[in-house]
């Protein structure tokens, strides 16, 4: 954020772990304020709400977006298959076909986590994927999805 006379400096960790200073321009300073929950003046609240407003975007085009990437990634690693993406109005939906038939078996999508939970005040997105399945492959899916979630949690802890 570079506005009037501020500057936000956002710091991302290998780990993941966002956080973040604003300083005033003029004096050279951190804006104390923005840490302040009972701050209510309307000079505060608009800081506030430009700094709320660069977190998101940064989640939604980096955290969300990289999951995304992983899990195209996998699939074409996996079935060498990309996606193809046929929605004007959602154009970074990305849908997984199969090559004889055409047909989808994958739809990866960002979802606003408010959609899925119920909570309209939650605007984060998610990354939500889709797949049409045989009933009966269903357990040794979620089995390998289980497996790959402890991986990704164990190499993350390493990493700390």
């Amino acid at each position: 954020m570079k506005s009037a006379n501020f500057l936000a400096k956002i710091r991302i960790s290998s780990a993941g772990k966002v956080s973040g200073n604003v300083y005033d321009l003029d004096t050279g300073e951190e804006y104390l304020l923005l840490r302040v929950e009972s701050n209510t003046g309307s000079f505060s609240a608009v800081v506030k709400a430009e700094y709320r407003t660069i977190l998101q975007d940064i989640a939604g085009k980096c955290f969300v977006k990289a999951q995304a990437d992983r899990i195209k990634d996998e699939i074409k690693a996996r079935y060498g298959d990309e996606p193809d993406f046929p929605f004007k109005k959602f154009s970074d939906y990305a849908v997984f076909r199969n090559p004889q038939n055409r047909k989808w078996y994958g739809l990866l999508m960002a979802v606003l986590l408010g959609k899925l939970t119920g909570d309209e005040k939650d605007q984060q997105e998610a990354a939500v994927l889709n797949l049409k399945l045989a009933e009966k492959k269903l357990p040794a899916l979620l089995e390998e999805v289980l497996a790959m979630l402890d991986e990704s949690r164990a190499f993350t802890e390493r990493k700390k």
